[in-house]
């Protein structure tokens, strides 16, 4: 007679439970049969950080269509997901294996593996603010006065988008913050999870009609680090308010804010082009430099980055995991997406080929490693493509 697996002492399925490491095979074993998925947990925190999927762009203005692919690294394969929470929606942000959603003047929270969705407070209750005046300012307290005597809730008829959300962590961690840089009159703010109204870190100067200044941001125990296009980083204490500016002498629409693994913050330099033919792929650099607090702050250039494994490119976005549970081929430091240019079709708009790629940084040596994603087009009205890293937290 055949064993009957469902017949394992719960105990003894928790254990094995315990022992995966694989998002995927987790998923699997709970699927198994309900004994099975009543000894395992439906929110492990012992499973490691997993390679990450690339979401691809797709088209989100006049498209009712909810399905959106994943190219996963891991299995070198594309997965279709249906989402109708996506219908209608910009995704702004992607942190800790979580969506940061935006549509009209309501901002969410999705996980697309769990499919859990949290919802944040609405812009149009009056939020706090922390207190920290826009660079120009010259009275603070004239200007804060103006800002409560205006009401600086947000109107509900006030059309503004968020250009770029964070989470500090996953949303079901204690003390989980959600920073959001908007077109609004609030520059940046915050809410935990749970929170009844936002807390603004800056508002614009020049109220909602003001240039955007803010290409990258980064919070890093409790400090909120922002790079403008006017080459200077700006850290924000969150705890203890404060502004601190660090001048810096490069061409800031290529960095990126990265949080290192062992919580250094760390700024990565990318230049070069990519041709349709790739003929110039060899020229791309990426140089990391660390931002030090050594006395004066200033930046610094690395030349071993140990443990950091970055992946750059989707969204203006870039991040570091350990290498210590990722198996990347050649020991490569670097997996970063890259477009390049192909035809004008008969839309008269460009189109762009999209491809995976794994370089090293010490001689930038280059290696493809998903072959021709698919064309898509890069504009307002598709959603760019984004690294997500899967999660069941």
């Amino acid at each position: 007679m055949d064993p009957n697996w469902c017949l394992l002492p719960p105990e003894l399925l928790q254990s094995i439970a315990e022992k995966v490491t694989s998002l995927a095979d987790y998923i699997r074993f709970r699927a198994v049969c309900h004994p099975w998925r009543s000894a395992s947990s439906p929110r492990p925190r012992h499973l490691p950080i997993q390679l990450p999927w690339l979401m691809l762009p797709f088209k989100f203005h006049g498209n009712d269509d909810t399905t959106r692919l994943f190219y996963d690294l891991s299995a070198s394969k594309i997965h279709s997901l249906d989402l109708p929470e996506l219908r209608g929606a910009e995704i702004c942000g992607s942190s800790h294996g979580w969506f940061v959603l935006h549509k009209g003047q309501v901002t969410s929270l999705f996980n697309p593996i769990t499919r859990d969705t949290i919802s944040l407070p609405p812009y149009t209750v009056p939020p706090s603010d922390l207190g920290i005046a826009p660079l120009n300012v010259e009275n603070a307290v004239i200007f804060f006065g103006d800002c409560c005597v205006n009401n600086s809730a947000l109107c509900s008829t006030h059309n503004f988008s968020v250009l770029k959300a964070l989470l500090t962590s996953s949303p079901m961690d204690t003390g989980c913050m959600v920073i959001v840089h908007t077109s609004s009159l609030w520059e940046l703010a915050f809410c935990k999870i749970g929170d009844e109204r936002w807390t603004v870190i800056q508002y614009h100067e020049m109220g909602p009609n003001k240039l955007y200044d803010i290409c990258d941001l980064s919070c890093i125990n409790g400090v909120l680090y922002t790079l403008n296009p006017y080459r200077f980083v700006t850290m924000y204490n969150l705890i203890s308010p404060s502004k601190t500016e660090l001048d810096w002498e490069s061409d800031a629409r290529f960095i990126y804010l990265v949080q290192g693994v062992d919580g250094d913050v760390l700024l990565i330099h990318y230049h070069g082009f990519v041709y349709a033919d790739e003929t110039l792929d060899s020229e791309i650099q990426h140089m990391v430099y660390k931002l030090s607090n050594d006395g004066e702050p200033m930046c610094i250039k690395v030349n071993d980055v140990s443990k950091n494994v970055f992946f750059v490119g989707g969204g203006c976005q870039a991040f570091a995991l350990s290498s210590d549970h990722l198996q990347l081929p050649g020991a490569a430091k670097c997996v970063y997406y890259v477009s390049s240019w192909t035809e004008e079709k008969q839309d008269y708009l460009a189109w762009y080929n999209h491809k995976i790629k794994l370089g090293k940084l010490d001689n930038e040596t280059v290696t493809d490693i998903s072959g021709d994603l698919g064309s898509f087009q890069i504009n307002g009205n598709w959603q760019q493509s984004l690294w997500l890293t899967p999660s069941l937290l």
